[in-house]
């Protein structure tokens, strides 16, 4: 219903969501190049794990980034507009 749906909206998403992922997100990728250190060592180019790690972290912080603008569409409240 109408109602519903303006209460869906109105309602913030709690903070510890984005915190928590944020936060999971922040550790996963600072393990990450351990992760890849195995697959790039029998490689000549082993070097090549740094862009690559700085790639998978643009792509997944970008992800996360979109989703919490995706929470939250519409930023002006409407005292703002």
């Amino acid at each position: 219903t109408l109602g519903g749906s303006e209460r869906l909206l109105s309602s913030p998403v709690p903070l510890f969501y984005s915190r928590h992922t944020a936060r999971f997100l922040s550790t996963w990728m600072l393990f990450l190049p351990f992760a890849l250190y195995e697959p790039f060592a029998n490689s000549w180019n082993h070097i090549v794990m740094i862009p690559a790690t700085a790639f998978i972290a643009v792509c997944l912080f970008g992800i996360e980034e979109l989703a919490t603008q995706l929470e939250e569409p519409f930023t002006i409240l409407p005292m703002q507009g």
